[in-house]
């Protein structure tokens, strides 16, 4: 027999794990939460950078504009020569 336990979430979170279950054609909440927890698991495992890392990162990120992405190489290494 399965044990069981009670878990709190906000009530946004909730909805969103309902309408994940109404996506994905699943009966309860329950197996939309296993199947959240399994694709996360999986994408953790197939991402080789500490995740604290790339999130600590982003205190120095900064709203840089409008840009246009067919220039992303001059962004990132300066105007051609």
């Amino acid at each position: 027999m399965s044990r069981y336990t009670t878990i709190r979430i906000s009530v946004e979170d909730k909805q969103r794990l309902a309408r994940l279950a109404k996506l994905a054609g699943m009966r309860s909440l329950a197996e939309a939460l296993r199947f959240a927890i399994a694709v996360a698991e999986r994408e953790l495992d197939s991402v080789r950078v500490d995740p604290g890392r790339v999130l600590s990162s982003l205190a120095y990120a900064r709203d840089v504009g409008e840009t246009n992405a067919e220039k992303v190489d001059e962004y990132l290494y300066g105007a051609g020569e």
